[in-house]
């Protein structure tokens, strides 16, 4: 078999494959012997025939043609793999020749993973900065663990900030009820700043029964972009003042909210300080990650970026979005309305980040093959033990660790982490 590789613009190639008269037999033998299964011919039992009785009642041209797809995969496989090309997506197939009695040739064009030629990775200055939980940080927590267990108690008194309230509400623009904008026994607490700014504060004052309008303007940078930076008027009526009270803070609550953990408060503040450095760590240790990434990608040199790559990569990230938005018990066409844009307008505006996700992928994959890693099975089944601890009486999660398909994920996720050490030992002071 005969290959022929030319490059063409965008990290494409074309792979001109050609195979002689007698490497093409035992396709045709094949081929022949699939249309005697099929077709009726005299005196045979389906797939009996000899090669001369079907070439002779169909002609040579049929056999050759039930064989293309067969030639095709097999052949265009091995040229991809002989000339050390990592194809992506599927190839555009051209007969450029085909007859009886002579030799067969075709043209697969296709996209391949650009190369890279890493750059001077010393140039890269970043560094980890010392993390301090400040006691402000520590009582913040404190105040939270007391507001989840602290009680209400219905008081006939003006609201004030720090109440809870039941309310309902009504938004309108220009007099016009905005969608979503109606809600009834809404509870909300004053100074938690969970509203629009001024909305809370509208409500300091009022009694059970009371009724108010107001006008605010939606913040510019408002999640819903019909509203952001918008007048609106609202009706509010009070439902309920709920007084929160709030337990003291003593040895015995740090006992009791930590199961026994700690037996005193200060003890209780020293844990929630470490658990806040190690929860700052680890986002620093992913900013700096992310960081590292993109800033190695900017001192190494890429071929052009082929088309299908950045979309493969852009359908990626919709389909993360679109996870990650369910999650929050959302709808995705929703969103699109939220944010004023069609899935077209999305998908273009994420061209640039996915270009660079893409070009991070091929620098990873480069490093990892210069630095000779390796991911043993060894260290796959180790990550899959540890998974499925956390699972231990869930078979089916078992089964889907086990999958050959999971296995290669851990594979490329565990290859991506040996890549990241290497790089921030390199770099990171």
């Amino acid at each position: 078999m005969k290959t022929e590789i030319k490059k063409l613009p965008q990290s494409m190639v074309e792979i001109l494959v050609e195979l002689s008269v007698e490497e093409l037999k035992p396709y045709l033998e094949k081929s022949a012997v699939k249309i005697s299964e099929t077709a009726k011919i005299e005196g045979f039992r389906p797939g009996k025939a000899p090669y001369n009785i079907v070439k002779e009642k169909f002609g040579e041209m049929a056999i050759l043609q039930e064989a293309i797809d067969d030639i095709i995969s097999k052949t265009y496989y091995q040229a991809v793999v002989e000339n050390e090309l990592v194809s992506i997506g599927q190839p555009k197939i051209d007969i450029e020749k085909i007859a009886p009695e002579n030799p067969f040739s075709y043209k697969a064009t296709v996209a391949v993973l650009p190369k890279v030629t890493l750059g001077d990775f010393s140039k890269i200055k970043l560094k980890r900065e010392e993390i301090k939980i400040t006691d402000d940080k520590v009582n913040q927590v404190v105040e939270e663990i007391r507001k989840m267990r602290s009680s209400q108690e219905k008081v006939d008194r003006a609201a004030k900030s720090g109440d809870a309230l039941k309310i309902d509400f009504d938004v309108y623009r220009d007099g016009v009820p905005i969608e979503h904008g109606k809600s009834q026994d809404y509870p909300i607490t004053i100074g938690e700043g969970k509203f629009i700014p001024g909305f809370e504060e509208n409500l300091v004052g009022m009694k059970a029964g009371d009724e108010k309008e107001f006008k605010l303007k939606f913040p510019e940078e408002y999640f819903e972009k019909s509203l952001a930076g918008k007048p609106a008027e609202f009706k509010v009526k009070i439902k309920e003042v709920n007084e929160v009270k709030l337990p003291e803070l003593t040895d015995d609550f740090a006992k009791e909210v930590s199961g026994g953990k700690y037996d005193k408060v200060d003890d209780m503040k020293t844990g929630i300080a470490e658990n806040l450095k190690e929860e700052e760590t680890a986002k620093q240790e992913q900013r700096l990650e992310i960081s590292l990434l993109e800033e190695a990608v900017k001192v190494c040199e890429f071929e052009e970026l082929p088309e299908v790559l950045v979309h493969e990569e852009i359908h990626r990230m919709i389909h993360e979005l679109e996870d990650s938005i369910a999650m929050k018990g959302l709808n995705f066409d929703d969103y699109l309305k939220s944010i004023g844009k069609t899935v077209e307008e999305l998908e273009k505006g994420m061209e640039p980040q996915a270009e660079l996700r893409a070009k991070t992928s091929i620098l990873a994959r480069e490093i990892y093959q210069q630095q000779k890693f390796e991911v043993t099975p060894d260290e796959i089944e180790k990550e899959i033990a540890e998974i499925a601890s956390r699972y231990p009486a869930n078979p089916d999660v078992l089964k889907q660790l086990n999958s050959e398909m999971y296995k290669d994920y851990l594979k490329n996720s565990l290859g991506n982490k040996k890549v990241i050490e290497y790089l921030k030992n390199l770099i990171i002071k």
